[in-house]
């Protein structure tokens, strides 16, 4: 174990700077997350006159279009230098705090949110876990779980101090401080990070494919593969759930005799299993591979479910929080590592930019449905149980996927050859 430790305070002092690029922007998707932009809805509501299921409708409207965005959006990482990509992200996630800020009617409020998610949400996390991915090959996941350290950063800190900050200045004033801090810390930062480096592959990934080639030939590979199908239930489940538990968490509290000071508490104990769980599954998915370690990787979830349906005390809010912040550490360091396993790094993200598409659009989807569930006065237990089963048949499907005997032809293998 401590041979374990050494060596990754080894690796993160040798690979400091390219890390701390993929926390930076780890960090930087918080400001297109629902947590953050949540915190702003009861200034939002009033100042543009919505009610929570108009606001809500926009949101989800704005996520939609986000999901759609990202597939063409995200594959350009694959066709251009990291320093310019990384460059037009800041530069749209500095366009979405100065709409937000400006804003004076639901329109301009509207294309806030949408360069928020697209921007935020969606590029900023498919920077940092595409270029962790595919720089490192032998310590993915150990970059993973460094770079990842910067969502639950954000979550720790962010909704405390935007609460302290609301007490003293305007909600306007404080997207303006947040412009600041992109334009005099982060996009300096992230420039002198980058350096004159390009970080860019040696050897026969080194070839990035052409800026006007087409992604179809990679969905066609994706579209034959049958681990696809049978792998991206349980890569967009849990973004799925969490988001619509977590947005409707007071309901959650309510009906499961939690109180939301209790539920609010837990998210102490969630953000630190993320951050525990982040960093122990690096070494693991860098000693076993990520596809041997895949197939479990929904069971925290599945047990948090189960504790929050049974519901017996005070305690399995803490506990029902823990195991979904399990899953979340572990989840996007192994996907990210699964598909630079099986499709390697030449079009990993055109690939990832996919999934990220796909899970974005599920984060829409869930408020609406579980909305529309609890207006219909559907039990919070109902809506775990149906979570629990989805994640049951998840869970079955992926380790189908990856316990079947490989195919002759894989897509793994056209890929390699271009």
């Amino acid at each position: 174990m401590q041979e374990i430790y050494l060596n990754y305070l080894k690796f993160i002092r040798k690979e400091k700077r390219i890390l701390s690029f993929g926390l930076s922007f780890s960090f930087l998707s918080s400001f297109g997350q629902t947590f953050f932009i949540s915190l702003f809805v009861p200034y939002f509501l009033p100042n543009f006159s919505l009610s929570n299921g108009t606001f809500g409708t926009l949101y989800a409207i704005a996520t939609l279009i986000s999901a759609g965005s990202l597939p063409y959006l995200g594959k350009w990482i694959d066709h251009i230098s990291l320093r310019k990509y990384s460059f037009f992200v800041i530069v749209g996630l500095l366009a979405a705090s100065l709409m937000v800020t400006i804003s004076s009617n639901i329109g301009m409020l509207f294309v806030g949110i949408l360069l928020l998610r697209i921007s935020g949400q969606g590029l900023s996390s498919h920077t940092a876990r595409t270029t962790m991915a595919r720089y490192f090959e032998f310590q993915r996941g150990r970059a993973l779980s460094v770079s990842s350290l910067g969502y639950p950063i954000g979550e720790g800190i962010l909704p405390l101090a935007v609460s302290g900050l609301l007490g003293i200045l305007s909600w306007r004033t404080i997207w303006v401080v947040v412009m600041v801090l992109i334009i005099l810390v982060f996009a300096p930062l992230i420039w002198f990070l980058l350096g004159e480096q390009s970080y860019e592959l040696s050897g026969e990934n080194s070839s990035k494919p052409k800026a006007g080639e087409s992604s179809w030939p990679v969905y066609k590979m994706l579209f034959q593969d049958y681990r696809f199908w049978l792998s991206a239930p349980a890569v967009l489940l849990p973004p799925f759930w969490i988001t619509g538990l977590f947005l409707y968490q007071v309901s959650v509290a309510k009906q499961l005799s939690w109180s939301a000071e209790l539920i609010a508490t837990a998210f102490v104990g969630f953000a630190v299993s993320r951050i525990i769980s982040s960093l122990s599954v690096g070494p693991i998915i860098d000693h076993f591979s990520a596809e041997s370690i895949f197939p479990f990787y929904l069971l925290p979830l599945a047990g948090g479910l189960v504790t929050a349906f049974y519901h017996p005390g005070q305690w399995s809010a803490f506990l029902y929080m823990i195991l979904v912040g399990v899953t979340l550490g572990i989840g996007s360091n192994i996907t990210s590592a699964l598909w630079a396993e099986l499709y390697g790094t030449k079009v990993l993200g055109t690939v990832r930019s996919l999934f990220s598409s796909l899970r974005v659009f599920g984060t829409a989807v869930c408020p609406l449905l579980m909305g529309w569930a609890i207006d219909r006065n559907m039990s919070m237990e109902t809506i775990i149980f149906i979570a629990i089963l989805s994640v049951a048949a998840a869970t079955f499907l992926v380790f189908a996927a990856f316990w079947a005997p490989a195919l002759d032809d894989s897509p793994e293998e056209s890929f390699a050859e271009g």
